[in-house]
């Protein structure tokens, strides 16, 4: 008699580079991970095989495992596709529909990927870099529209959505700073409003699970209006004592009318536009319903729950620690890859099988929070 899983571990994944980052996992490592899962007789599924497991719990072999990346880097085509064909397993990329870059043919051919031939891409191995102002900033390669069906082309990494922009939203009128040139270590820190040189450093906070403070459409013309918006420009205001004090003279004059609240129907049209929006984005490209959705930071409330529902979506992934049994679709739970030897993924793979024991260890070690450094 065939033995069915109980639960079926998911495993979160970013970049799978050698670039030194919190949320990389080195090639090496992951060609470990991957072989010491296959050698153990475990297989990294496909989503549609996860899906219907979440959605009507049809079973899956007992040492089934589901291996997740989220963003869309293209570093998932370059060195997570070849690993993940060289050793059996299948898996899924959560793409920011937003950021998918223009090109319907893959850069690098998927025959040379798969082979393991792919040529080294500088950019993905080096996303930090020094502007011509001396700031170090983070550029990070994202797949291509092409990209994108070129992998789920291949049968082994499917493409789902992780909404269309992955933005935050201005909790609220606090300020203690101007947003000015600087160093940029990470790649998914902007609002709606984008980065506008000279406003507020208002607190950002996860979108689709907070309401969104909205500042006044006045202060904000005024602000471009005093503070060029092109960048070495902003630099060189910034460089003048003169011109911080006129902008700090500029704001102060807005203490008592920085913004408001945004309202429910706005609240509901931004969600929409992020969840839904990302939904459609991707549909268009990979010319199929897309049934999946990865909070971005795993952080949502109600309402975005409840949207992500009416648009459409079955499966809805998060970034919290727990077992995920049969038909568990709305809040599937993930673990997250590490850059350590396939040893360790064995052991965590196989304690997220076990339902009782894992969830009892995510008790014990939970810990989620929101912000990521990138």
């Amino acid at each position: 008699m065939p033995s069915y899983a109980k639960t079926l571990p998911v495993v979160m994944y970013h970049y799978i580079s050698d670039y030194a980052n919190t949320l990389a996992v080195p090639r090496a490592l992951f060609d470990d991970q991957c072989r010491v899962l296959a050698e153990n007789g475990w297989r990294g599924v496909s989503l549609a095989e996860a899906e219907a497991f979440f959605i009507h719990g049809e079973p899956l072999p007992e040492k089934s495992v589901l291996l997740t990346f989220d963003d869309g880097y293209l570093d998932n085509y370059l060195y997570a596709l070849p690993v993940l064909r060289k050793y059996g397993h299948k898996g899924v990329m959560f793409a920011v529909s937003a950021r998918l870059e223009e090109g319907d043919s893959p850069r690098v051919p998927l025959a040379d990927v798969l082979e393991g031939t792919a040529p080294e891409v500088h950019e993905v191995n080096f996303p930090v870099t020094e502007n011509a102002l001396g700031f170090q900033v983070r550029r990070d390669v994202f797949c291509s529209r092409g990209e994108a069906q070129a992998m789920e082309a291949s049968g082994i990494m499917a493409v789902a959505s992780h909404s269309r922009g992955h933005l935050g939203v201005y909790g609220g009128p606090e300020f203690s700073d101007f947003v000015r040139p600087g160093h940029q270590p990470r790649t998914f820190y902007l609002t709606g409003y984008g980065r506008i040189w000279g406003m507020p450093d208002f607190t950002v906070k996860p979108g689709l699970q907070n309401r969104a403070f909205v500042p006044n459409p006045e202060l904000v013309n005024a602000i471009k209006t005093l503070v060029p918006q092109e960048e070495s420009a902003a630099a060189a205001f910034f460089a003048d004592a003169g011109n911080v004090a006129a902008l700090r003279a500029l704001v102060d004059g807005f203490s008592e009318d920085m913004g408001r609240p945004e309202t429910d129907a706005e609240r509901r049209e931004r969600m929409w536009e992020e969840i839904a929006g990302g939904k459609s984005d991707l549909e268009a490209v990979l010319g199929h319903p897309v049934r999946s959705l990865c909070w971005p930071w795993g952080k949502y409330g109600p309402e975005a729950k409840a949207l992500a529902c009416e648009a459409g979506f079955s499966v809805l992934f998060t970034t919290k620690k727990g077992v995920n049994r049969p038909g568990g679709s709305l809040a599937v739970h993930r673990f997250k890859g590490r850059p350590l030897d396939g040893a360790w993924l064995l052991s965590r793979t196989s304690l997220y099988a076990r339902p009782w024991l894992g969830a009892l260890y995510s008790k014990i070690h939970l810990r989620s929070p929101w912000k990521k450094k990138r």
